[in-house]
């Protein structure tokens, strides 16, 4: 309890943004709650075997579905571009196995795992596949199907599983304006253009993992967000900030 707690404040903030991403890409509603069962909704989650972000991409998957990773950032934490690489992800898994389950079974255990069963058994039935006691899925794998349905019924009437509306401390939208940085600029800097904290650009850009924006070009910038209705205030206050006062090191 104390856990799907903190998992369901967090929705309040991820899941009106991720769910009309999974839908635009032909994807049941209730798969948000794969982000859910893999971390909470918590951008900066990482699991043992260094899968990170909320939909816990490991590195090479992470680059197959073109999420960017070097020093500066690691876009398997952003929660809009790793929710359209796990759209992608699971609308490939669903291709291939047929069945929703069998998709968010494949996320787990991998595709090619899932279809070797469905072909030594002859079945496409999840629940028929997850009794098989020989060579079938991890125990892991076997929960995992359920652990989603159950977060989605859970999550959808928490008045009928014992909580209170009083139990959540909903966290605000995610929402931003954008604008565009040449070259590297220290946040503690942006944070002040644009009257905010450099924690909220931190949890704006869940995918920045220095002190300052990528070294970019004005051909090709970076994209920074910052707190929504701010934009006009930050373009006039950036203007009055010299190239010697962008980056502050030692």
């Amino acid at each position: 309890r104390k856990w799907f707690r903190r998992w369901m404040s967090r929705s309040y903030r991820y899941i009106p943004l991720m769910q009309p991403i999974l839908e635009a890409k032909g994807l049941p509603r209730d798969t948000v709650y794969l982000a859910m069962i893999e971390s909470g909704f918590n951008t900066q989650a990482k699991s043992w075997a260094s899968a990170v972000g909320p939909w816990q991409f490991i590195s090479a998957t992470g680059k197959l579905f073109k999420l960017g990773e070097d020093f500066w950032i690691d876009e398997r934490r952003d929660p809009i571009k790793a929710t359209g690489a796990a759209a992608d992800y699971l609308a490939l898994l669903h291709s291939k196995l047929g069945h929703w389950y069998l998709a968010w079974a494949g996320y787990n255990a991998g595709g090619g795992r899932v279809r070797r069963l469905i072909d030594t058994y002859g079945t496409s039935n999840f629940w028929e596949l997850s009794e098989k006691k020989r060579k079938g899925f991890a125990r892991e794998t076997k929960h995992y199907v359920p652990k989603l349905i159950a977060c989605a019924i859970v999550a959808k009437h928490p008045e009928a599983f014992g909580f209170s509306a009083s139990e959540f401390e909903p966290e605000a939208p995610f929402e931003f304006d954008e604008v565009k940085i040449a070259g590297a600029v220290d946040l503690e800097v942006l944070a002040q253009a644009s009257n905010t904290t450099v924690e909220v650009l931190h949890n704006l850009n869940p995918e920045l993992k220095r002190w300052c924006t990528p070294p970019t070009t004005p051909e090709a910038p970076y994209v920074l967000r910052i707190p929504k209705g701010s934009r006009t205030i930050f373009l006039a206050n950036v203007d009055r900030i010299g190239p010697d006062q962008r980056l502050h090191y030692k």
